[in-house]
Formats: C-alpha cells, structure tokens, sequence
C-alpha cells in the first residue's frame, strides 16, 4: 500500500512538472509572453506535446496583443520613458519571433511570426535622442545628484545607439561630475615602521577600491591625487597611529614538582628468581613563556575638503601577541609525559621582526576601519 502511495505521488509530481513546462501556468496567470516561451521551450523536446501546442497557438497572439498596447498606451501618454517602454515590447516580439523560428514545430504551427526589426531600429535612435538630450539637461544643473542621473540617461543611450554623438564623453564627464571623490591620507609613523605602514595603507586603499567599484565613490591615494591635478576633492580621510607599541616582553615560569609511583627501577634476585624493583621517582619540571606583545590605535577622521570640517572621527584599536614556550627538568625524566619531555626539548624560538609584528597588530584594525568605510560610504 505504501508502495502504491508513493507511486501515485511521485506520477502527481511529475505531472505538476509537465504542466508547468508547457506554459500553461504562466498562460493562466495572464503571462502570454512567458507562456510562449515556455511552450516553445518545451516543443524543442516533445514535438508532440499537444498541451504545448495549443498554449503556443492562443499565448502567441494575445502576447502580442499586450506588447501592441503597452506601446500605444506609451506613446498616448507620452511620458519621459515613452521610447524605453516602445523599444522594450519591441525586442521581446522580436525575440519570440527568434525562438519560434529555432523551433521547427513551432515555426510550423506558427508560419510567420511578427518582428519589428525596422521598428526597432528606428525607435532605438529616438530613445538614443530623447536619453541623450534628458541626460544634458540634468547634466547642466551642475551638481552631483543630478550628475548621477545624467550617467543614467547617457548610459541608456550608449545602450540605444553605441556612440550617439559625443555621449562617450559624456558618460566619463557626468560620472566623474556624480562620483564623490575622496583622498586618503597615508598614516605616517618612524623611519622604522614606515614599511609596515604602507603595507597597511596599500592594502586598506585596495579594498576600500574594490568596495566603492561600481558606485559613485571613488578613493585616491595622494599621489594618484596629484598625477590627475586634482584641484576639488570632496572628502579627505586622514589616517594616524596615534599610540602603538612594539616588541613588549612578558615572561612568566611555572614550577611543578612531579612524581609517579611503581615505576620500574631495577630488579631484585630473590631465590633464584629475578623480579622487578618499583619505586616512586620525581622530578621538577620548569615551564617558561615568553610573550611579544604589541598594539596600537588608528584614529580615521573624514574632512569636508570644502571647510575642513570634521565629518566622523572614530579610533580603531588592535593588538598582536606573539608567545613561545619551552621547559625544563630535574629529577628522573620517567615522573614527566609524553607532552611534558616534548616540551623540554622545545628551546625559545625567535620572535619576528617588528616590522612584521607591527603588520599583525595592524591585521585587526584594518578589517575594523574597511567595514566602517563600507558603512560610511555605501549610500554612494
């Protein structure tokens, strides 16, 4: 009975499937083009499916009813998104066209399907005009909003037209109009640390970078300021070590006094008869640590160029501590375990670098200040 249960459910499912792939939802939801598409899609692999035959022959014609009225209503009223509207129902017809002609079952059902192929080349030059004139007047309000959304309008009519006039230039010009640019300062610290320093810079500039790709943000170091003769930044973030350390030292040492009874420690003649001896053996086991510490604080203020206003200010701390272990014994080396003799044969080890334990104390603070720049600038 279970057997026939899971039978009958698994037919259901598949059924389910097989509805879906006709079109036939998407027919009933109002959805002709999707329905369309669908039952094309799955003419490809069942010629003879009958319920995708008879969604294509009713879905076809009333999808291109829809895109018919989508484009007269646009035109009725004609808004600033009139052609976008007309240039949209236009590719979609064309492209059902396309995908019926790569289908011999629907091509034969459907002989000679509608295309917009003139239509739609001369539209795409009106929406190239009326994009590229709406992103010139938003252009000429000269300020940064407006910026953004002339790169829209200009993007819109590259897509259109590739290369309507001089609208490549005017992509470059109102995104760079759009884009917040901001310089960010190189912390400075000693001769000593300097290395250190700008490996943390470069990194941190790097994926601030990464982030703001795309957006309307863009972060300069200051030679990459200077090299395009920048005159009228927005924003300057200003990075300083305000207080760091490194190379502290802190040593501490444990003693233990250790013993185990019956252990083995010779043997002993009685009657002839050889047996061994146990007895209780002890030992003192030093354990040295030596830790490395070193840490500091990054204070990041964001200045209005303009005025020099302070925008945030925030203090970013981190800390590195670099440990090695080791030990020491006297007495019988049987009262210590595995762990313990391992650990006497352990020596101090040498501690990196500063520079490199200046890069590690730096490895938490640069996570903490890429995610509060992130947050301060993702309205960008």
């Amino acid at each position: 009975m279970k057997k026939a249960n899971h039978l009958i459910f698994l037919s259901l499912i598949v059924l389910v499937i097989s509805s879906c792939s006709t079109g036939s939802v998407a027919y009933k939801r109002g959805d002709y083009y999707k329905a369309t598409l669908e039952s094309i899609e799955r003419l490809r692999s069942n010629p003879k499916s009958e319920k995708s035959q008879d969604v294509l022959t009713k879905s076809y014609p009333l999808a291109l009813k829809s895109a018919e009225r989508e484009i007269q209503n646009a035109e009725i009223a004609n808004q600033n998104d009139k052609f976008d509207i007309i240039v949209f129902q236009y590719e979609r017809v064309n492209q059902l066209a396309a995908e019926i002609f790569k289908c011999p079952k629907a091509n034969e059902l459907i002989a000679h399907p509608k295309e917009y192929i003139s239509e739609l080349a001369e539209v795409k030059q009106l929406a190239a005009e009326r994009a590229y004139d709406l992103g010139l007047k938003a252009f000429d309000l000269d300020n940064m909003e407006q910026a953004r959304v002339a790169y829209q309008y200009f993007t819109n009519a590259n897509r259109y037209v590739y290369g309507y006039k001089d609208v490549l230039r005017m992509i470059e010009q109102s995104r760079y109009e759009g884009t917040l640019r901001v310089i960010v300062q190189k912390p400075l610290t000693s001769k000593n640390y300097q290395y250190s320093a700008d490996f943390f810079y470069n990194n941190l500039i790097a994926e601030m970078s990464q982030s703001a790709k795309n957006r309307f943000v863009r972060f300069y170091t200051q030679e990459e300021a200077l090299n395009a003769d920048m005159r009228n930044p927005h924003q300057y973030i200003i990075l300083n070590f305000e207080d760091f350390t490194v190379g502290n030292i802190r040593e501490s040492l444990k003693t233990s006094d250790l013993k185990r009874d019956s252990v083995v420690v010779g043997t002993v003649n009685v009657e002839g008869k050889t047996y061994n001896a146990y007895s209780t053996v002890t030992a003192q086991l030093n354990n040295f640590r030596r830790e490395i510490i070193s840490g500091g604080v990054l204070s990041l203020r964001i200045i209005e160029a303009q005025n020099n206003r302070t925008l945030q200010q925030r203090n970013f701390t981190g800390e590195y501590v670099w440990v090695t272990e080791w030990a020491t014994f006297k007495g019988d080396d049987r009262a210590l375990n595995d762990l313990q003799k391992k650990m006497c044969k352990q020596q101090a080890q040498i501690p990196p670098q500063h520079q490199d334990l200046f890069i590690e104390f730096t490895k938490p603070i640069y996570s903490q200040v890429a995610s509060y720049v992130r947050s301060a600038y993702t309205k960008y």
